[in-house]
C-alpha cells in the first residue's frame, strides 16, 4: 500500500508536474520525437448488465480505448508486444466516454510513454451511462433502469476489452481504475465489490461518503437542500413536487439524484418479463421485452412507500420505470428511501479487508464542485481507520483559475497515469 503524502499546495508548484489551467497545455517534448499511441471505439452489446437501462433500446456501451504503440504489430511500427497492463478511467456524471481524450489523455498518454516516464498502457473509458439519460447512475447496482453496473465495472468490462483488444493483460496485478466526481465513487465501489480485480485505483473529489461526517460536512444532505432552493424552486406542494419534479439538463444536481435514485431507489424491486428475439426494419437484432403488468408495481414487486414517490419523467412505454427520491420537497432526508442509499454508501459496502494489497492515490481540493471534497475528506478517514493509507493529493488553485468545473483534469491525469504506473511496475518486478 502507497504511504500517504497529504500535501497542500497550488497546482503552480505541484509536485507531480502540475502546470497551469487545461488552456495552457505546454509539453516540454518535441512533437516529432512522441510516439503516438492509437484511439480505438468499439459499441458493445451487454445484453445481460444493460437489458432495461432507459433509453438504451440495444444494450450497447461505447468503450473508448488508447492503444499505446507497443501494442501494435510490427508491421505497423509497434513492438507487437502483448499482456500490457490496463487502466479503466471513469468519468463524472453526465459526461461522455470522450471525456478524458477532450482533456487531453491521448497527448498526455503519447508523451509520458515515448519519455518512458510511464510503461505502456492500455487505457479505456466508457460514458457516465449508455442512454445519458439523467447524467449516470453513480456506475452502481443492480437495478432494471440503471444497468447492472457491478457485474459490468468489474468483472464483464475488463474481461471483454482483454479479449477484443491486442491483448490487455488479465493479470489482477495490472489492472488499474480510476475516475473523477461519480467516477470516483464507482471505481472505489467496482474495487469493494469485486476484490482483487484491480491492483490500484486513483480518484479525484466525488460523493464517497454520502452522509458526510463530523467536521467533514453533510454530504448529499446539502446537495438535497440545493436542489429545491436552487433548481426546483417552484414546487411548492408535495403534490407538486412528486408529479412535477424538473428533469431539464439545465438542472445538474437534480439529474445526478435521479440517476442515483434509479440505481438505488427504483420503484421497482422485481419484474416478471419475457424475452423475444426480433430484428428491427433496419435489420438490427433486438430482444423485445415483455414486462407483465398484472404484478407490476404491486406489493413484493415495488416499493409502496408514496411520500417521494416520482413517476413518469420518462414515458417509454412499459419501460418507463418510476423511481424514489431521498428527499422531500423541503430538502430534507426522508429516512424510510434515503436509508437505502445509505446501504450503497461505501463505507457501508465495505466490510473489512476489500481492499488489501490496493494502492490508492486520491487528489482532493477544498474547491471542489458539489461539497465533493467533505465526502472525499471524510472516506479519507473511514480507509484510514481500516489501516489503509491511501496517497493524498491537496491542491487548491490559483490567480482567476480555482480548482473547480473540472478545470484541471489534464494536470490530474498527469500524475494518475504515472501512480497507475509506478503500481504496474512493482508487480511487473514482482515486488
Amino acid at each position: 500500500m502507497a504511504k500517504k503524502t497529504a500535501l497542500i499546495l497550488s497546482l503552480a508548484a505541484l509536485s507531480l508536474g502540475f502546470f497551469g489551467s487545461c488552456s495552457e497545455r505546454i509539453s516540454p517534448y518535441d512533437p516529432d520525437a512522441v510516439i503516438t499511441g492509437g484511439i480505438s471505439p468499439k459499441n458493445h452489446v451487454f445484453t445481460q448488465e444493460l437489458l432495461m437501462q432507459l433509453r438504451n433500446k440495444f444494450q450497447l456501451i461505447k468503450i473508448v480505448v488508447y492503444m499505446p504503440r507497443a501494442s501494435f504489430p510490427i508491421h505497423y511500427g509497434g513492438d507487437g508486444r502483448r499482456e500490457l497492463p490496463l487502466l479503466i478511467l471513469l468519468p463524472p456524471h453526465g459526461e461522455g466516454a470522450d471525456y478524458f481524450f477532450a482533456h487531453g489523455l491521448k497527448e498526455l498518454a503519447d508523451e509520458m510513454i515515448s519519455t518512458g516516464e510511464i510503461e505502456p498502457m492500455y487505457i479505456a473509458t466508457i460514458p457516465a451511462d449508455p442512454a445519458q439519460t439523467f447524467g449516470g447512475y453513480f456506475y452502481a447496482g443492480t437495478s432494471y433502469p440503471a444497468g447492472s453496473y457491478d457485474s459490468l465495472i468489474g468483472k464483464r468490462l475488463p474481461d471483454y476489452i482483454s479479449n477484443t483488444w491486442e491483448y490487455p493483460s488479465e493479470d489482477p496485478g495490472l489492472r488499474g481504475i480510476g475516475g473523477v466526481g461519480t467516477g470516483a465513487y464507482g471505481a472505489f465501489r467496482a474495487a469493494l465489490v469485486h476484490p482483487g480485480a484491480f491492483s490500484s485505483i486513483t480518484v479525484s473529489d466525488g460523493p464517497l461518503d454520502f452522509d458526510g461526517a463530523p467536521g467533514h460536512g453533510n454530504g448529499l444532505i446539502d446537495l438535497m437542500a440545493h436542489v429545491v432552493q436552487y433548481e426546483q424552486t417552484d414546487l411548492t406542494t408535495d403534490s407538486l413536487f412528486r408529479a412535477r419534479f424538473d428533469s431539464s439538463s439545465n438542472y445538474p444536481v437534480s439529474r445526478m439524484f435521479l440517476g442515483g435514485a434509479m440505481a438505488f431507489s427504483p420503484h421497482d424491486t422485481r419484474l416478471d418479463y419475457t424475452l423475444e428475439p426480433h430484428t428491427d426494419v433496419n435489420g438490427h437484432a433486438e430482444l423485445l421485452i415483455h414486462i407483465d403488468t398484472l404484478t407490476r408495481g404491486t406489493p413484493g414487486y415495488a416499493i409502496q412507500d408514496t411520500n417521494t414517490f416520482i413517476k413518469h419523467i420518462v414515458t417509454e412505454d412499459v419501460r418507463n420505470f418510476d423511481f424514489h427520491l431521498p428527499f422531500d420537497r423541503t430538502g430534507q432526508p426522508y429516512q424510510p428511501i434515503w436509508d437505502l442509499w445509505l446501504d450503497d454508501n461505501l463505507e457501508n459496502i465495505m466490510s473489512g479487508g476489500e481492499l488489501d494489497g490496493v494502492d490508492m492515490w486520491i487528489a482532493t481540493t477544498p474547491e471542489a464542485d458539489y461539497g465533493f471534497y467533505g465526502q472525499t475528506q471524510s472516506w479519507i478517514t473511514t480507509l484510514e481507520s481500516q489501516g489503509y493509507t491511501p496517497t493524498v493529493e491537496e491542491y487548491t488553485g490559483y490567480g482567476d483559475q480555482p480548482a473547480s468545473s473540472e478545470r484541471y483534469v489534464y494536470e490530474l491525469l498527469r500524475a494518475m497515469l504515472k501512480f497507475h504506473s509506478e503500481n504496474f511496475r512493482a508487480h511487473m518486478d514482482g515486488n
